[in-house]
């Protein structure tokens, strides 16, 4: 007869459970740093292996297929002072399923394959993400290095030159040695990098049979991957992050590998949804009664902007200034409507009172009031479709 569990160890065995039922997903060589020019296009990745993990290989070459399941690793609060605490609606607004989503089909490339059966599953994947504060926004020498290893550790960067110069013994009282600045000028590519914001993603592959029936985590590989802030929209970007990381999952890098941002769309494949409603805003649910629909632009303080937004929820986004129109995704909840303009990072989010929507404007790491007025339909009256609507 079999011990019963006690019950931390029926907790833990429930946990997992939870994580195979849940994260079932429907799917439709390394070298050293190169010095780059323009950063900001490419991905960073840092991959290790752990306990002995090598994959095996099948006749053909390709990898033997291991099963996994996703874990929650949570939105990861990095560094941050006071004085940089910030917004970013690319990313503040982007939950574990989507992002569980978009990491799918890379880890399928590499015949890493979901599963719903515990006792057939390799791999717990833990998924962390976040953005970093870089040292680039602090001019206190100290308070920079510090900021910036701590970040490279985060990263996957501190096994680089230029961050183990941070760890130069003369430079913790009486400031750096000539050795500390020589390397910082040397690897001063990598240490661009790191100083910047950067988005970021880590996953931690477990062991998943000794957390089920031994109750320990054995880690068995780690890939960290990086984009710079600037330029980027976390959401619009990370299929494509993914995909620059994904040759490297179970790997060893051996040290910083970049690579550019491809070209091209990455299509991601549907997902059963998974118990975080986090992730559940901004979906595109579109009600044509809400009164939303019709032509925009904006009557408050800053510069014009127009909304177009058809009966159907298809929207754009255009501003004159800048001879720019781009689509636009747009969701209602009653007479309350929020737009999203990828790669942009701007979200608008109001609500819809006749012919006016008042709210706000959020882009990257500035919140404006926002009012905007409906524009008046050629040959009279106004853009908005006959009928009852739920903002009036």
């Amino acid at each position: 007869m079999s011990p019963t569990p006690n019950p931390r160890q029926a907790r833990l065995r429930a946990c997992l459970l939870s994580v195979i039922a849940t994260a079932s997903v429907s799917l439709s060589g390394a070298g050293p740093f190169s010095s780059i020019s323009d950063s900001e296009s490419l991905t960073a990745v840092s991959s290790s292996a752990h306990n002995g993990y090598v994959r095996a290989r099948q006749a053909d070459g390709s990898y033997q297929p291991e099963t996994f399941a996703f874990g929650n690793g949570r939105f990861l609060e990095a560094f941050q002072t006071d004085q940089f605490l910030v917004s970013d609606p690319t990313i503040d607004t982007v939950g574990f399923p989507a992002i569980a989503r978009m990491i799918a089909k890379p880890l399928a490339s590499q015949n890493y394959l979901p599963a719903r059966d515990p006792k057939s599953t390799n791999l717990l994947i833990m998924v962390t993400w976040g953005r970093t504060i870089g040292g680039v926004n602090i001019s206190d020498g100290n308070q920079r290095d510090f900021l910036n290893y701590n970040n490279a550790k985060l990263l996957g960067f501190d096994s680089e030159g230029s961050i183990r110069a941070m760890l130069d013994p003369s430079a913790v009282f009486f400031g750096r040695s000539f050795r500390s600045y020589l390397l910082a000028n040397v690897h001063s590519d990598v240490l661009s990098a790191v100083e910047e914001n950067r988005y970021f993603v880590i996953l931690r592959a477990y062991d998943f049979q000794s957390a089920w029936k031994q109750r320990k985590l054995k880690l068995l590989w780690v890939t960290r991957f990086s984009l710079s802030e600037r330029r980027h929209d976390f959401e619009r970007d990370l299929p494509a992050m993914a995909q620059d990381a994904a040759l490297y999952f179970g790997q060893d890098t051996y040290g910083i590998v970049m690579k550019p941002i491809p070209e091209g769309q990455v299509h991601i494949g549907e997902v059963r949804q998974i118990d975080d409603r986090s992730g559940t805003e901004d979906q595109g649910n579109f009600d044509p009664r809400s009164g939303a629909a019709g032509d925009w632009q904006r009557t408050s303080a800053g510069p014009r902007l127009i909304l177009h937004i058809e009966p159907t929820g298809k929207a754009s986004f255009e501003s004159p200034g800048q001879h720019v129109t781009v689509p636009s995704t747009v969701s209602t909840d009653g007479a309350e409507v929020t737009v999203k303009v990828p790669g942009w990072g701007m979200i608008i989010r109001g609500t819809v009172k006749g012919d006016r929507i008042s709210g706000t404007l959020w882009q990257y790491d500035h919140k404006n009031p926002l009012t905007l007025t409906r524009m008046a339909a050629p040959g009279g009256g106004n853009s908005a479709e006959n009928g009852d609507t739920l903002g009036k």
